[in-house]
């Protein structure tokens, strides 16, 4: 296996063409077969491990804010690590055997919470639901899920403990490892807005998607002149995901300016992705860049994943946008309105679930061409996981368990929406200790991550470790990295 020192955001480094759904001889204009039966399974297993995930994170506010651990930010840390990080390495690793059941305990437990709780009566009983403004903290424990269950992923893959249908599908298909790139892009759209001047458009250029493109290019020259191995059916030979990031930022704010206001994402959106599956369908595109016989001649040969799936992840931008303004419309609820919001979104919910089933019967989940049927797919993961953020956090646990601000409570508020906090205070008091350190340093957070990954494939040899000594490497790499965001947001320091 080839090592290296800077893996990809969701690298793929050992192919295994037996767990691969692909016909043996591929050729253009052949069409491809895939299980649909098989991609919904695949599907239910990735949400449930990311529902699993972002239970245990429901769990940690619970718990920590039940022991008023907050005063503490190391013993906050601690515990969240052991409630967060710990169970999702183990639900990749050597207790996927056990997801199930452990999905349907957590499942009782919320029952068990709810009742004994009294939830409704308690919500009814508030004069109004404060979302957290245009940052709602359902948006930071998304991308927070993201960024952990990823940089879980990118090492524990190495490891023979790793459950191998989470892998990469190579053209089809819905694992877990295929929600990378997209949950990114979803989220990605989370803290942006719509390009309404060109001065918007001039921002987004060089405050967001040219330093992606910058630490693509960065990635593309170390591995030439190292030497290290890429597989090319992800993004192309010399493309990677830091570059699909930068140019969806750019050209989905290029294409966000035709858009007057908020509502004509869902049009401009949906027609891009409607011209983009037409072309893979029906003028043979898909084939072309799945056809493994034709050689990488020239520059659009070699990179034709990367290109060709550009316009599905725009128009999976301009559609994530739309859900963000919706959502962040009005932050400050009565009751009812905040029931009728959460109806409408559940409602959606179940639109893009319906969608999904009849995408993968139709024209199958493909990550490697962003089709029709994986956006949608993206979009259902990305509501689903909102959906049961903002009723979990929003509607259910700050009705019973309200956080009390101290004195320092502008320097609070500043953690919990993302934005800028001081660099004088001294000891936080916060909810969600980690995913607030990853919102706020994700990006570092990641390269840290990457980097230790590389490490550990130069020196420890994962695929030599046993399952005890693969979880307790993965523990440390997670344990520096995670600790590494802390420290910067103990300290009020914003990287990247």
């Amino acid at each position: 296996m080839a090592s290296r020192a800077t893996a990809d955001l969701f690298p793929e480094r050992n192919p295994n063409p037996a767990n691969q759904t692909l016909e043996e001889d591929l050729g253009m204009g052949q069409l491809y077969d895939w299980s649909w039966s098989e991609t919904l399974i695949q599907s239910q297993e990735s949400l449930l491990l990311i529902l699993s995930t972002f239970w245990c994170i429901l769990l940690a506010r619970v718990v920590t804010q039940k022991l008023r651990l907050h005063g503490s930010p190391s013993l906050c840390f601690a515990v969240e690590f052991g409630l967060v990080i710990l169970p999702c390495i183990l639900l990749v690793t050597v207790a996927v055997d056990y997801s199930n059941y452990i999905g349907l305990v957590m499942f009782v437990m919320t029952l068990w919470f709810l009742r004994k709780s009294r939830v409704l009566e308690r919500a009814r009983t508030r004069s109004q639901f404060d979302l957290g403004g245009q940052r709602p903290m359902a948006f930071s424990v998304l991308r927070a899920l993201t960024h952990l269950i990823t940089a879980v992923c990118i090492l524990a893959i190495d490891f023979g403990s790793f459950y191998r249908p989470y892998r990469k599908s190579r053209q089809f298909g819905a694992k877990l490892m295929d929600t990378g790139i997209g949950l990114f892009v979803f989220t990605m759209a989370m803290v942006s807005r719509r390009t309404r001047h060109l001065s918007d458009l001039r921002r987004s250029v060089v405050f967001s998607a040219l330093p992606l493109i910058l630490l693509g290019l960065a990635r593309t020259v170390a591995i030439l002149t190292l030497g290290y191995g890429q597989d090319s059916h992800e993004y192309g030979q010399h493309l990677n995901a830091f570059f699909t990031l930068g140019f969806t930022k750019f050209l989905g704010a290029l294409v966000g300016i035709l858009a007057r206001k908020d509502l004509h994402l869902l049009p401009l959106g949906f027609g891009l992705l409607v011209i983009h599956q037409f072309g893979l369908s029906i003028l043979g595109i898909s084939d072309y860049v799945m056809n493994e016989d034709l050689e990488r001649s020239n520059l659009f040969n070699a990179n034709r994943e990367g290109l060709v799936s550009l316009p599905g992840f725009v128009a999976l931008y301009l559609l994530s946008i739309y859900v963000n303004g919706w959502m962040v419309s009005s932050t400050l609820l009565t009751y009812s309105e905040l029931v009728t919001k959460l109806k409408r979104l559940f409602y959606a919910v179940l639109i893009l679930w319906s969608l999904f089933v009849i995408s993968a019967y139709g024209i199958g989940i493909s990550r490697v061409t962003c089709n029709l049927g994986y956006v949608i797919w993206m979009l259902a993961i990305g509501c689903t996981t909102l959906w049961a953020s903002f009723g979990a956090i929003d509607f259910v646990i700050n009705s019973v368990m309200p956080w009390e601000q101290s004195s320092s409570g502008e320097q609070e508020k500043g953690l919990l929406t993302g934005d800028s906090v001081p660099k004088e205070r001294s000891k936080p008091i916060f909810p969600f200790t980690i995913n607030q350190a990853l919102n706020q340093n994700g990006l570092t957070f990641f390269l840290l991550a990457n980097v230790l990954t590389g490490g550990v494939n130069i020196f420890l040899k994962p695929e030599d470790r046993s399952n005890l000594e693969s979880v307790i490497i993965l523990l440390v790499y997670m344990f520096l990295a995670t600790k590494l965001a802390h420290e910067l947001l103990k300290r009020g320091i914003r990287l990247a």
